[in-house]
């Protein structure tokens, strides 16, 4: 087979991969589904789906023909992207590259995950969305090399999955979106029920303590909505679950960074100095004991 027609069948290979991620529903799915749709597409043994999460490289999904390798595993050695590592400097480069066996323990030290997984020769491409970098693909072959058709084939399969990606995200916000706007067009409704029903007479306009004066909603919930923006809410009820701002991160699907703004901003309105406090109030103001 020519190079061309090498390159043609990975490239049909990646589309229909793509294809399939497409078709499989929540963002979770489309992340446990990668790799093993990664290693379909290019022939590949094993393959790691990672996140970059502040400054480090943290495993979110893996496919293996050996069954000794797990996400488990994986994840209690998440890799901090700096010098001398090579994912460092594709992170800056933001290309894809065949990466060689390292020769030694101490050349090891230079690959994401090899203390784990054992890297030979292997394939490594940023996953880039939005003009950064979110994570990285890893992928290798025992019995065969790897080749330049492969590593332009991981690139395309990287810039597959991150429009897949993108897509499923911006779907589930707008489902978000579509809630809040009903939940706020029913509470519009029935407060103008209150206020067209309401029986109006003088003595009103003269006896009310405050009349003149803006009047807030009363109950806990409606107390929260009034102090917390939607986002902050969110991120209040994760926290009184006891998550932390990793999960918390993964579950709304943004960066750890913007939840600790968003839990800094928790506490500062709800004049707490830490999550048990804001737990403690979040649970009066709720009545949830």
């Amino acid at each position: 087979m020519s190079e061309a027609e090498a390159r043609l069948r990975v490239l049909e290979a990646v589309l229909d991969a793509a294809d399939r991620l497409a078709e499989a529903g929540p963002v979770s799915e489309i992340i446990d589904r990668a790799p093993a749709e990664c290693c379909r597409a290019l022939a590949l043994d094993r393959c790691v789906l990672s996140r970059v999460d502040d400054g480090s490289l943290v495993a979110e999904a893996v496919h293996a023909t050996d069954p000794g390798l797990t996400l488990d595993a994986l994840r209690q050695a998440p890799v901090r992207l700096g010098y001398p590592l090579v994912e460092a400097e594709m992170l800056r480069r933001r290309r894809a590259a065949i990466v060689p066996a390292p020769a030694d323990e101490d050349a090891a030290a230079r690959h994401a995950f090899a203390a784990v997984v054992g890297w030979g020769e292997y394939l490594a491409a940023p996953v880039v969305l939005e003009g950064r970098v979110i994570g990285f693909l890893h992928g290798d072959r025992r019995d065969a090399p790897l080749t330049a058709v492969d590593r332009d084939g991981l690139e395309r399969f990287a810039a597959a999955f991150a429009d897949v990606f993108e897509r499923a995200v911006l779907r589930r916000r707008l489902r978000t979106q579509r809630q809040e706007l009903r939940q706020v067009a029913r509470w519009a409704d029935a407060r103008t029920s209150e206020l067209s029903d309401g029986a109006i007479d003088l003595a009103v306009g003269r006896d009310a303590v405050g009349a003149d004066e803006p009047v807030r909603a009363q109950g806990g919930d409606a107390a929260l909505r009034d102090l917390l923006t939607r986002r902050e809410l969110d991120v209040l009820e994760h926290m009184v679950r006891g998550e932390t701002n990793a999960d918390i991160a993964r579950a709304l699907v943004v960066s750890e960074g913007t939840v600790k703004f968003h839990v800094k901003n928790i506490l500062r309105k709800l004049h707490a100095a830490n999550r048990a406090e804001a737990t403690s109030r979040y649970l009066r103001l709720t009545m949830r004991y």
